[in-house]
């Protein structure tokens, strides 16, 4: 680590989401110290500040009309990392309901870990591993409650390489919409770091949370029976949640030695999706092995 810059720090932008809010503070504030949070609070929710007390909090004025706001909000947020790594040897970026751990196996301390990477000739981007973790209502009924950890009580997932995002920069970096992808030459996808991606995580929040979305999508775009637009991944994710909540786990285990080399061998730089055999998103679920409850 250079020893003129903090070890790491991470950031993100939120507007509403409350309870993905206050898990992504709590987990990153044990891990970095929430003096090392950023936290872009999109319309200035003044409950965002009482959720991130301690943190970096910046109001942001509110656009009604999401004109090419997605756009806009990725190229601030790749500047702001850019910027960033002029005072922090690794800078981490996401969306609110995405939280980057290691393998409770290898180490339990995210700035630790990264230690074994030198900074002036490592990789510049990491990328860590998807998990996309996805409710089963009727094999894990229990509710997700306050001061209990998430793992403790969702731990079903599928395979989705679209979130293996590369999210973990030393270095500028242009960062493309959604964060999937970024200007670096190559890719190096680690081997003890998961992406854990919780759109899916609890039955009801899910249906509540992907209508609202999709009433953004109207008033952005138009309703699909109105407009002439291809159907998005917002419009589609209720459909795709619902039939992924009644599969049954195929087995217990994060090791995919197979499909993470195909995302190897099959990622191109500046490409929107990687090209691997059979596809990002390999068919069935599966179940995290029990040790990565700990983590959040």
């Amino acid at each position: 680590m250079d020893t003129t810059r903090g070890r790491m720090m991470a950031m993100t932008m939120v507007g509403g989401d409350h309870f993905f809010l206050s898990r992504w503070v709590d987990y990153y504030g044990r891990q970095l110290g929430r003096e090392n949070l950023f936290v872009l609070s999109h319309g200035g929710d003044p409950e965002h500040k009482r959720i991130a007390e301690g943190c970096n909090v910046i109001y942001l004025p509110f656009d009604e009309t999401r004109n090419c706001f997605n756009q806009r909000r990725w190229q601030m947020l790749s500047r702001l990392t850019s910027g960033f790594t002029n005072f922090y040897s690794w800078v981490l970026v996401g969306d609110v309901d995405e939280i980057v751990c290691v393998d409770p196996a290898v180490s339990d301390s995210l700035p630790d870990y990264l230690e074994r990477y030198e900074v002036r000739r490592g990789p510049r981007v990491i990328t860590p591993f998807a998990i996309e973790m996805v409710h089963n209502p009727g094999l894990e009924p229990e509710p997700i409650s306050e001061g209990r950890n998430i793992l403790d009580v969702r731990r079903i997932f599928r395979l989705n390489a679209n979130y293996a995002k590369p999210c973990i920069t030393c270095d500028k970096i242009d960062i493309a919409p959604g964060g999937h992808f970024a200007n670096h030459p190559k890719l190096h996808l680690d081997p003890h770091l998961y992406l854990f991606h919780l759109r899916f995580i609890d039955h009801d929040m899910t249906e509540g949370r992907l209508a609202s979305r999709r009433a953004q999508r109207v008033i952005q775009s138009g309703a699909l029976e109105e407009v002439e637009r291809a159907k998005t991944g917002w419009d589609t994710a209720w459909e795709t949640y619902k039939g992924l909540s009644k599969e049954k786990p195929r087995a217990e285990t994060v090791d995919f030695p197979e499909f993470r080399k195909e995302m190897v061998e099959g990622w191109k730089e500046k490409k929107v999706v990687y090209f691997a055999p059979g596809g990002a998103r390999p068919k069935g679920v599966y179940r995290l092995p029990e040790r990565f409850k700990v983590l959040f």
